[in-house]
């Protein structure tokens, strides 16, 4: 398998024909399950999203997701069978938790979903991004260019040295990204547009119980690979 995929990515995808996720296929025009475009929305709820395109290209090569690990290639002498192996006893020790609402922010110039309270996120993120690092290849000269160390804080940038990622630890986010960096106008434009279409979708109450691997083929998109499911939920 690892010859077929470049890069791996370990991504919180909301779980396959929820609402949510049918939202975010037809949003960005990807579904990463079946590894295809959707074109028109298979949601009665939703409208055709064809008119967003062009403001979601960024976006649409990963798929709808919340980034747990940032994409990485995999060490030499590592397989794609060490990093599933490793994934899965990782997740079994990790519980499932709600997201209790997600809300649309706009996220410097682009758009995106955030919980209200993510440090159970960030629990998860910072346990995935430590032990999985010994299968991470160091970043080439290209990937540490596209990050533009220079625009990065001191703490970004060793952040991005050390993990191959600037934004991990104290600098994690979650998000569900949304669209592409947009101008003043269209950022305010499309906003509002997004904030109409997602009072059709249950944002509340997000079930947090599993993450995926995702792996990038040649045509740099982004395709679905296997889903680990957490613990069930702490009371």
């Amino acid at each position: 398998m690892e010859q077929n995929y470049e890069r791996y990515a370990i991504y919180y995808a909301p779980l396959e024909n929820s609402e949510l996720d049918i939202f975010g296929k037809c949003w960005l025009g990807w579904d990463p399950y079946k590894g295809s475009q959707t074109t028109k929305s298979d949601f009665s709820k939703l409208p055709d999203f064809e008119k967003f395109s062009k403001f979601v290209v960024a976006p649409k090569q990963y798929g709808f997701h919340g980034t747990i690990k940032a994409p990485f290639r995999l060490k030499d002498g590592f397989t794609y069978n060490d990093l599933e192996n490793q994934v899965g006893e990782i997740s079994k020790q990790i519980h499932s938790f709600y997201l209790d609402q997600l809300i649309i922010k706009k996220l410097g110039n682009f758009i995106g979903l955030i919980p209200t309270n993510n440090l159970k996120v960030n629990a998860v993120s910072n346990k995935f991004v430590k032990e999985l690092d010994y299968l991470r290849d160091e970043l080439s000269e290209s990937e540490i260019k596209k990050r533009k160390p220079h625009k990065l804080t001191s703490n970004q940038k060793q952040l991005l040295f050390k993990w191959g990622y600037p934004y991990v630890f104290n600098e994690f986010k979650f998000h569900l990204t949304l669209t592409s960096k947009l101008n003043n106008v269209e950022i305010d434009d499309v906003f509002k547009s997004l904030q109409n279409i997602l009072k059709q979708v249950n944002l509340n109450k997000i079930i947090f119980n599993n993450i995926c691997i995702f792996g990038q083929k040649s045509d740099e998109k982004f395709y679905f690979i296997k889903k680990f499911y957490f613990n069930n939920l702490t009371h």
